[in-house]
């Protein structure tokens, strides 16, 4: 094997590098900007970006440039720790980048850096906590009607042998649980073989479905890590005796703390959701943007771009959908993310005349209650003040 002279925590390091670099292939445009058409950066500081020499070929060529580095010297922390700077520098300019996918990442990295003096089994208890709450909040997020009666039919209906399947929502919630189930999985000792061998199933499942309906695939390279990781992580039956305790101790628990407790500021609106391990739940915010002439003021790929996403008379365009089909991942789905790209189309694709009837329109949901839908309309005059 690849890393097989390197301990447990180095060749985690080195399937998270993996994971990273098969991502940033599969999102290329998300990463250089020079091959996007339409879709602005969004930095950290406000506003928006066009092209510019930040954006370009060159910053995303030197995150890959790193990612192998540590792919093939993944026990060099001082290479990890340049590959997270690069990776939170890049994030900082388009926040769009900082994926589920990429937070996981960095967290894993994060562990084995404030590792360095700590003992590899310490390091390893510590990674199996974060891949823990992962597992755990992915599922308790889940236990929602709009993943049990919406998403977990339509992945369902991927194949005509588990489209039945669909029709029963208590088997969704049933799939939330075992997901949650599995962080217990993963901490305690005695459980741990049996579910090194369950995990990776799952994460099999999940990659068959995905490709099967063609959608998000950049998060199959995602999977296929943890998956690894999980099994990387699983230690003989011989060893379950003389491993030490449950919980991580020293530096190597602050980020295992940070991916457990975050999520619960997410209740409170302090936290963004796609930080928040929500996968697959459809409860995340949605934005769009609307003209009422549907006439469009933009260059020939904006008006590609709008011909092909939009719908209602092409009146109205989804983000979401945009940025899926431009850079290959979802939108960073925030409120304040949603008004800059909404600022965004109303200065570059309406037509001065029609920016009054203009407007974005965002949905939130309750995850418990269907019903307590609300619809946030800003009109394009407040759009241009952000």
């Amino acid at each position: 094997m690849f890393f097989r002279k390197n301990s447990a925590p180095a060749i985690v390091t080195g399937i998270a590098a993996f994971g990273l670099l098969a991502g940033i292939v599969m999102s290329w445009p998300l990463w250089n900007a020079g091959m996007r058409n339409t879709f602005p950066c969004l930095p950290i500081w406000g506003g928006y970006l066009l092209k510019n020499p930040f954006t370009g070929v060159w910053p995303a060529a030197f995150l890959v440039f790193f990612a192998f580095l540590v792919l093939v010297r993944p026990a060099f922390h001082w290479l990890t720790g340049g590959l997270c700077i690069c990776l939170l520098l890049l994030c900082g300019i388009d926040l769009n980048r900082l994926q589920p996918w990429v937070w996981f990442y960095l967290l894993v990295f994060a562990v084995v850096i404030s590792g360095r003096k700590v003992p590899d089994f310490n390091i390893a208890v510590a990674l199996r906590w974060l891949l823990a709450a992962v597992y755990f909040w992915g599922g308790f997020n889940k236990l929602t009607p709009y993943f049990a009666e919406d998403n977990f039919p339509w992945f369902c209906d991927a194949f005509s042998w588990s489209k039945p399947a669909g029709q029963f929502p208590q088997l969704g919630y049933a799939v939330a649980l075992l997901e949650m189930f599995f962080a217990a999985g993963l901490i305690w000792n005695k459980l741990r073989p049996v579910f090194g061998w369950i995990i990776p199933v799952f994460h099999g499942i999940i990659v068959l479905f995905l490709w099967k309906l063609g959608w998000n695939l950049v998060v199959i390279p995602w999977n296929v890590a943890m998956a690894a990781m999980v099994w990387v992580l699983r230690p003989p039956r011989s060893d379950l005796k003389t491993e030490p305790g449950l919980a991580p101790r020293n530096t190597v628990a602050i980020p295992a703390a940070i991916a457990w407790f975050t999520p619960l500021l997410h209740f409170f609106y302090l936290w963004p959701h796609p930080l928040s391990w929500e996968m697959y739940t459809n409860t995340q915010p949605e934005a769009t943007f609307y003209v009422e002439s549907g006439r469009l003021n933009c260059t020939r790929d904006m008006d590609d771009m709008w011909s092909a996403l939009a719908f209602d008379h092409h009146t109205r365009l989804l983000l979401d959908d945009w940025a899926t089909k431009e850079l290959h991942v979802p939108v960073f789905a925030t409120e304040n993310t949603f008004l800059r790209v909404g600022n965004y189309l109303d200065c570059h694709v309406c037509p001065p005349e029609d920016r009054d009837s203009s407007s974005l329109f965002i949905l939130r949901v309750d995850r418990w209650d269907k019903s307590a839908e609300q619809m946030m309309e800003i009109p394009g005059k407040k759009l241009n003040n952000r």
